[in-house]
């Protein structure tokens, strides 16, 4: 398929608009705070947002106990790195003017937009490459395991259902999208495990081991992973894609048929489009064809986590006085302790030998010897 040129991203994006996470002292998380309380109030506002709610929103922000590490010296910083020479500090205790500091520093970044209407009347404005940064640090910051529950069995539905109003190129790009979410989400789970192993080797107490194995852990592979390898099993979908697919793939009316279909919808021209048709309808059918393997690294990773946590755990348990060596150190700095005391007998808190008590067998023991018994 030919490769169409792709720009940069920073021929797009504002020159400025990662200056703040450069900032001195501490204030890009206050400047990512602000960011997202905006974006859950714009995600869905269908009105837009005034400077008013936005300056409202900044100074609840400021007010609350998140905002309670922000001192002068990291504002005085922050001003250091400003380009406009007539930003002057805000006084410290008026809130609306710390409010109104932040948001002037966001919109010259390029974060935030000015917009005025007719009647003077100003909004503010979240840029679209915004809302997709700003969703990706929310994802970061919420930690959610990945959903893969459903999608192997929407693009099933997609590919071999076909009613009356049926989309063959809509149906095709919706399946691809659906097998590659779940191909990512399982590579980036795969990567994941080994980060998890990584972290349970260094020298963590057992509470952190325990608590990175059950609630960190579990929630990160979580019972979407489980459903997946279960109930939603790609064997169960597997067959029936990849058949409904290779017939696509030698059926030349079809595929002119899509082809054209896609071109419309995308403006694509139709020669693109078929190159386009081809690549989803062998990406699917590679993918399903080698979703096994990545299973298995993954249940191989994953055992090798338990095997690496359940081992610290153990040694951290058993060894809970120190080493080996160390408790050895120790017996000998309390033997040499004794000599100098003159002291001939060991003290009688000092740990001993313990013996088990034996008894031979005899006619009254419980053991009953086996008897051969008669041919």
């Amino acid at each position: 398929m030919s490769q169409t040129p792709v720009a940069n991203p920073f021929d797009i994006l504002p020159a400025k608009l990662f200056n703040f996470l450069g900032s001195k002292g501490g204030l890009q998380r206050h400047y990512v705070a602000i960011l997202l309380r905006i974006h859950d109030m714009a995600e869905f506002n269908r009105f837009g947002l005034t400077r008013e709610l936005v300056i409202d929103e900044i100074s609840a922000y400021l007010g609350s106990e998140e905002a309670q590490s922000l001192d002068n010296a990291e504002l005085d910083a922050a001003a250091d790195d400003s380009t406009d020479p007539n930003d002057a500090l805000p006084d410290p205790t008026n809130r609306q003017e710390q409010a109104s500091w932040f948001l002037r520093r966001l919109v010259e970044s390029g974060w935030l937009e000015r917009e005025q209407q007719a009647d003077y009347t100003e909004f503010i404005i979240l840029p679209d490459y915004a809302f997709t940064l700003l969703e990706a640090l929310r994802t970061i910051q919420q930690q959610k395991p990945r959903e893969y529950t459903g999608q192997l069995y929407t693009a099933h539905q997609l590919i071999t259902h076909q009613g009356d109003d049926f989309s063959p190129a809509l149906a095709l790009t919706q399946a691809y999208e659906n097998v590659r979410q779940v191909v990512r989400g399982l590579s980036e789970l795969n990567q994941n495990i080994r980060r998890y192993t990584e972290r349970v080797t260094r020298d963590r107490p057992v509470s952190e081991l325990l608590r990175l194995q059950f609630d960190d852990y579990a929630q990160i592979l979580g019972p979407a992973y489980h459903t997946l390898k279960t109930s939603d099993h790609v064997s169960r979908y597997r067959r029936d894609i990849i058949n409904r697919l290779q017939q696509w793939q030698t059926d030349a009316g079809w595929l002119a048929r899509t082809a054209d279909e896609l071109a419309t919808q995308t403006r694509r021209t139709p020669a693109q489009a078929a190159d386009e048709i081809n690549h989803y309808i062998r990406f699917i059918i590679d993918q399903m064809e080698n979703l096994d393997p990545l299973l298995a690294e993954i249940d191989h990773r994953h055992s090798q986590y338990l095997r690496t946590s359940l081992r610290q755990i153990r040694y951290q348990l058993v060894s809970a006085d120190g080493s080996y060596q160390d408790r050895l150190v120790s017996l000998a700095r309390q033997l040499a302790a004794l000599q100098n005391r003159r002291d001939s007998r060991l003290p009688a808190e000092m740990p001993a030998f313990h013996s088990m008590p034996v008894r031979h067998p005899d006619a009254n023991s419980y053991y009953t010897p086996p008897r051969r018994r008669a041919p």
